[in-house]
């Protein structure tokens, strides 16, 4: 073999051992466990830290059994079709007992397989019992019952559902428009009504105010807008307007 033969046979050695130490190790990150498989079949679960496989025969897939977020931004109907547009964001775990169960069933994708339908599926079934109208009023009872649909729907997989929220949502244009026109509506009524009391209340003084003018008050009413002087002439019978036939 010549020189150059050999030199290309030795780093042709030298890169195989070199992949094969690089494939022999793999690091699990805190929060996370190794699903280790030979040919496919899970071999067992390990936790993090650095740690050694048979490279070319085993692999590893990791899974995370941290707290872990979904956020689902949909358009679902109300039960009078009306369109809400609900964002929403469910936090889960997967215990680390229960990772060679989920991985068996879902392997690494459970978001996609189990959790975004689910939720999908549950929040338009419990939207669409509700009006519109009724969906602000009710969104914390709407986001538990929710809550409690997705965690049934799951409970055998081995997940935990920690949390559902219902962190924000927008109406149609159409309805917004809608809202806008009704409550035009019952500023006007309002208005409306408040001038017809101040009408009806003014009437009422007024007949009051009539009805306590009686010959003494309006008497007494001249007397006290008397500047003392006397008139220059007289009409009718001659009397002053303010001096009774009495004081004659």
């Amino acid at each position: 073999m010549t020189k150059d033969a050999k030199l290309t046979v030795g780093v042709i050695a030298g890169a195989i051992v070199l992949l094969t130490l690089y494939l022999s190790f793999y690091t699990i990150e805190t929060g996370e466990v190794g699903v280790v498989k030979y040919f496919g079949s899970i071999k067992n679960i390990t936790d993090e830290g650095l740690r050694f496989k048979v490279p070319f025969i085993s692999s590893v897939d990791k899974i995370s059994i941290r707290n872990n977020k979904i956020f689902v931004d949909i358009e679902v109907s109300t039960s009078d079709m009306q369109t809400i547009r609900v964002q929403s964001q469910l936090v889960y775990s997967i215990p680390a007992t229960n990772v060679q169960k989920v991985y068996s069933t879902y392997k690494t994708d459970i978001q996609n397989i189990l959790l975004l339908p689910t939720l999908q599926e549950k929040i338009q079934s419990s939207v669409a019992m509700y009006p519109i109208e009724q969906f602000v009023e009710k969104r914390p009872a709407i986001a538990s019952e929710i809550a409690s649909a997705v965690r049934e729907q799951v409970q055998n997989s081995g997940i935990i559902i920690h949390e559902f929220l219902l962190v924000n949502h927008d109406f149609s244009e159409e309805f917004d428009k809608s809202i806008e026109r009704k409550k035009i509506a019952e500023q006007n009524a309002q208005r409306a009504a408040y001038e017809l009391e101040e009408k009806r209340l003014e009437a009422e003084a007024q007949k009051l105010k009539q009805a306590a003018l009686t010959p003494l008050v309006l008497q007494e009413m001249a007397i006290l807008k008397w500047d003392g002087k006397m008139p220059y002439y007289y009409s009718g019978n001659g009397s002053l307007p303010f001096i009774s036939k009495e004081a004659k």
